[in-house]
């Protein structure tokens, strides 16, 4: 208890003088003393923060990093890591240079030096391809699968013919391409590529009938219009067009209905068949109504 002693009854000088108590040191408030330290703390974040966001808007950062990747991308290939095989899986009626063009590797490339993503959006702005997916296969393969649109109609507007998808979107207007696929159903009307894929199930499930179309016209965006390769204009209803397509097979069948001198058969009614004459009297165009 030595110091306790000290404290209470100081020493006294060689001649009894008495001494001067130490002095203390200087002491702050104590919210001084907070806000002091929250400050410096605050200089400290700023500064870490900020000296990366200035590194990276002058540019310094962005560059070490650029230089950084170069490197090891240029390791990793002397190391081996190059490419040394592409497969292209999926591939029909896309032409082959523009995937090319798109694709942009050749062998002996840094299998690190391409962006996947990259060449997959170049990919897909091809007008044929409407998906794709590019993986890298380490040590030296590229994989690419493409999911390609697949032509359903030709598109007749403005005079010219496009093919189109089965979703509706024009693929091409080259008149090549057009006359690859000359076979394809015509659709007619501004918004006839969106329906079309519907019109030709349509169609189709009555083979008897189908062979005998060669054009599809949407009216008024609700209903279609069915010509015949014989020229015949078939006016199916807005509600209900399978049902008066299986009613017109029928008809085929029971009174070879599209094999007479016909103009149209307007089907727009559901309990009534309206046909006209292909070659009517002169003066005397009529009409003739039957019940079905």
């Amino acid at each position: 208890m030595r110091w306790l002693n000290v404290r209470a009854a100081p020493a006294r000088g060689a001649k009894g003088a008495k001494r001067k108590p130490p002095r203390r040191p200087f002491a702050l408030p104590r919210r001084v003393e907070l806000g002091l330290r929250i400050g410096a703390i605050a200089l400290v974040f700023a500064a870490a923060v900020g000296a990366p966001v200035w590194l990276w808007r002058s540019g310094t950062f962005a560059a070490a990093v650029g230089a950084t990747q170069r490197a090891a991308v240029a390791e990793s290939a002397r190391l081996g890591l190059v490419v040394n095989e592409v497969v292209l899986e999926g591939r029909i009626l896309a032409p082959r240079h523009r995937i090319a063009a798109a694709v942009r590797l050749k062998r002996g490339d840094p299998m690190l030096g391409f962006d996947p993503e990259a060449i997959r959006t170049r990919l897909i702005a091809i007008p044929w391809v409407r998906e794709a997916s590019v993986e890298r296969s380490l040590p030296g393969l590229v994989r690419i699968r493409l999911v390609e649109r697949r032509p359903v109609a030709l598109w007749q507007r403005k005079g010219r013919l496009a093919v189109v998808d089965d979703l509706g979107v024009v693929i091409t207007e080259r008149t090549r391409d057009v006359a690859r696929f000359r076979d394809l159903l015509i659709v007619v009307g501004p918004d006839a590529p969106r329906h079309a894929r519907t019109v030709i199930a349509m169609i189709r499930s009555e083979p008897l009938i189908a062979g005998r179309v060669s054009a599809a016209v949407r009216v008024g965006k609700r209903r279609w219009n069915i010509e015949t390769t014989d020229g015949v204009r078939i006016e199916l209803p807005e509600r209900n067009p399978h049902e008066a397509w299986h009613r017109l097979a029928r008809l085929q069948v029971r009174e070879k209905l599209l094999e007479r001198d016909l103009r149209t058969i307007d089907m727009r009614l559901p309990d009534r068949l309206i046909v006209r004459p292909g070659t009517p009297a002169a003066g005397s165009a009529r009409t003739r109504g039957k019940k079905t």
